[in-house]
């Protein structure tokens, strides 16, 4: 049976919503161990996030039970000073330390980087704010939807002379969790190699930026800033979303060579418009693609988007039906891959999460993300050896939504 690969590597995780605890989840799902430190005076906001019909499952709802899953939950007042020390007995036996907190946060209780390494010298630090943990704009406030603008994001989504547009999806959390992801993997093998720990910071705005490589090198090497172009890309033509039989229903296309556009011509029967000269070469039809996504659009509308991808895709064209989630919770393939897992939370009951989009013989099979101060027990306890009566006034007894 394979060891998974971070087994025995222990994390310490300050972390809420989205870009943090998705960090965490990844890092037990290779198996590391995370304890997530949770305060009943202020939620993680995933936890109460009332998309469910039962008040039964109190701070265990929605989004917080898949980007949690796999790890541990304790809780404990920070505020007092027993309570940093419990923490500072944890950081002494664990290897790393995640955040997505305000770089304001950790110092505030005492636990900056410079401290962290006082207690264990060769401790990983890997920070996730908005902006980074240094510069002037370290302190400003943010949600998702920001940081992709000032990311250069928004203003790069969106058709020619419409307004900038907000994915919804909001990247700049999976993607700074990826990024940290790696900054923990890196400076593990750092420190096995030198003995030394680091601090990585990641700022997720910046994150949000390396998703635009062609934006930036447009205006860095042409000094021309990249338009709008909607579904349309610099290159191919047909390129785009086209309408199928059935309410709200497309297809993505995209047909990047002279070759696939002859297989494309020759799935749809080789009409009479596709031999005009200005579709005949690849040039030509980005330069009259308007009057071509009609063309083809009105070959598409008469297939379901199922039929269209086969269709073409036999033929070796990329195409590729427009989910949404109900067909893409029960499409085929992917269910076949099982991203989707089924778990039985014991105060959530039945819920579906998805996992990491990997699949190895290393990956941890781990439980459903932890009730809120699940673990208290086996943290304080067992690994800390400290008795209830030194922890009664510490881990807090009411809940606070």
């Amino acid at each position: 049976m394979s060891t998974p690969s971070l087994k025995g590597i222990r994390v310490i995780a300050f972390t809420w919503v989205w870009a943090g605890p998705w960090m965490g989840g990844v890092l037990a799902d290779m198996g590391a161990e995370v304890i997530k430190v949770e305060t009943k005076q202020r939620l993680d906001s995933q936890r109460v996030v009332k998309i469910t019909k039962n008040p039964e499952q109190g701070p265990n709802q929605g989004q917080f039970n898949v980007t949690n899953r796999g790890v541990k939950s304790i809780t404990l007042n920070l505020k007092q000073p027993k309570g940093l020390e419990i923490i500072k007995k944890l950081v002494k036996i664990s290897d790393v330390i995640i955040t997505n907190f305000a770089p304001r946060a950790l110092p505030g209780w005492g636990l900056g980087y410079d401290t962290l390494k006082q207690i264990k010298p060769d401790i990983i630090l890997v920070t996730l704010p908005a902006f980074g943990s240094t510069g002037p704009d370290k302190d400003y406030l943010s949600y998702g939807s920001t940081l992709e603008a000032v990311g250069g994001l928004s203003a790069s989504f969106g058709y020619p002379g419409e307004v900038p547009v907000i994915s919804g999806p909001y990247p700049s959390d999976p993607i700074g969790s990826m990024y940290g992801l790696v900054g923990v993997l890196a400076a593990l093998n750092y420190r096995q190699r030198t003995g030394k720990g680091q601090h990585v910071d990641i700022a997720q705005n910046e994150g949000v930026t390396s998703l635009i490589p062609e934006v930036i090198m447009e205006e860095v090497m042409n000094g021309r800033t990249r338009p709008r172009m909607g579904n349309r890309d610099e290159i191919m033509a047909p390129h785009g979303c086209y309408p199928c039989k059935g309410r709200d229903k497309w297809v993505a296309i995209a047909v990047g060579t002279n070759d696939k556009w002859k297989a494309l011509c020759h799935v749809m029967g080789n009409p009479d418009w596709a031999k005009d000269e200005k579709f005949s070469d690849q040039y030509a039809r980005w330069q009259n693609q308007d009057e071509l996504n009609k063309l083809i659009a009105g070959w598409t509308k008469d297939f379901t988007h199922y039929e269209v991808m086969q269709k073409l895709q036999k033929a070796g064209v990329a195409a590729g039906p427009s989910f949404n989630i109900e067909e893409l919770v029960n499409d085929p393939p992917v269910k076949n891959r099982g991203i989707f897992i089924e778990q039985n939370h014991r105060v959530a009951g039945k819920t579906i999460v998805y996992r990491s989009p990997w699949k190895s013989a290393l990956t941890a099979k781990n439980p459903p993300a932890p009730c809120l101060g699940e673990n208290n027990d086996y943290v304080f306890k067992e690994l800390l050896g400290i008795n209830d009566k030194e922890i009664a006034d510490l881990i807090e007894t009411k809940v606070i939504y």
